[in-house]
């Protein structure tokens, strides 16, 4: 032990007696530290935080309510602060959805989108889909006027899926002036009423930095959503006297379960494609059932007020979910 007159990470004056610093729990030792306190120290604090991980994790994922419960009791140090639950999961839930949603995301939905049925009726014909086939062959009376139609149906194809690609070009063109690019949306039909000409150029242009910004954008507006996550929870139990920090511990654990349950979701779709529907619907009511079972718990209601109450809280903050995720979305379109 050495012994130093300050402190070396605060300037805590220190004595000759005192082995940690009484200001900030620093050890009061030299600045020149040998290799194994070095690793001594990384070991002690890695360990540390593995065992409250393990002690954590059980109540976690399998006991709704206890987490919140034992903080609220002043029981802060067997467990993962709330805080640091929630940027791990959110960073994790966060991480999975930029690491699976492309650059590309919007050009390749809008462009699969325009026309569908047209495309999806066409490709059946160019596939030799029986019926597709049947459905021209009552329409048309000669063989030349059936491999007529099949040309047609196939440039129909053609012509949808380069639409978008026609729409990125105009865009890009400097030449083109914003009452001319709008000339040119109106003569393919282009639905332009919901936004100003410049907007929807911009977003044409620039629709992969919308999708970053838009995907970079969230954790933000999840942040800024969960304080009002609290409040409703403070409004719908007002009766139980709880204070409004205790709500936003509670809405801090179910936003921590909720992003690892999707973000764990996100990557079995990213492996398995085919059961995406599966995977949602089971993660959602695994979801649903964590948080109304934490409710119940928690606030020690009877089940029909319990699931009463459930439901206010999913309707009124699903809502708001919605209209801020439209917000975002706006905000990351004007700011092209």
């Amino acid at each position: 032990m050495k012994e130093n007159h300050k402190c070396l990470n605060c300037g805590e004056e220190l004595d000759s007696s005192q082995n940690f610093c009484p200001n900030c729990g620093q050890e009061n030792s030299d600045k020149k530290l040998p290799i194994g306190e070095f690793l001594k120290d990384f070991f002690s604090n890695t360990l540390s935080f593995d065992t409250i991980l393990f002690k954590t994790i059980n109540p976690f994922l399998f006991r709704p309510g206890k987490l919140t419960r034992a903080f609220n009791e002043g029981k802060r140090r067997r467990y993962i602060n709330p805080i640091r639950l929630y940027l791990i999961f959110s960073l994790f839930y966060f991480f999975m959805i930029s690491l699976t949603v492309p650059k590309d995301f919007i050009d390749s939905n809008i462009r699969s989108g325009l026309n569908q049925k047209e495309i999806l009726d066409s490709a059946r014909i160019g596939n030799l889909d029986s019926a597709g086939i049947q459905a021209i062959i009552q329409k048309t009376k000669t063989p030349d006027s059936l491999v007529k139609e099949i040309e047609k149906a196939s440039k129909k194809v053609k012509d949808s899926t380069d639409r978008w690609a026609t729409l990125k070009y105009w865009a890009d063109d400097n030449t083109l002036n914003d009452q001319e690019f709008e000339a040119n949306l109106d003569s393919i039909g282009f639905d332009q009423d919901l936004f100003e000409t410049k907007i929807i150029r911009s977003f044409i242009n620039n629709s992969s930095i919308f999708t970053y910004q838009a995907v970079r954008n969230l954790p933000l507006m999840m942040f800024i959503f969960l304080p009002i996550f609290a409040l409703i929870l403070k409004l719908l139990f007002f009766k139980k006297r709880y204070y409004y920090i205790e709500h936003l511990i509670h809405g801090l654990h179910l936003h921590a379960f909720a992003y690892f349950i999707y973000g764990l979701g996100i990557l079995i779709i990213s492996l398995y494609p085919t059961i995406d529907g599966t995977v949602i619907f089971v993660s959602f009511i695994w979801v649903s059932t964590y948080a109304l079972f934490s409710i119940k718990k928690l606030y020690n209601n009877g089940w029909f007020k319990s699931f009463l109450k459930f439901i206010i809280l999913g309707v009124f903050y699903g809502s708001l979910l919605v209209f801020g995720f439209l917000l975002e979305l706006y905000i990351s379109l004007i700011s092209l």
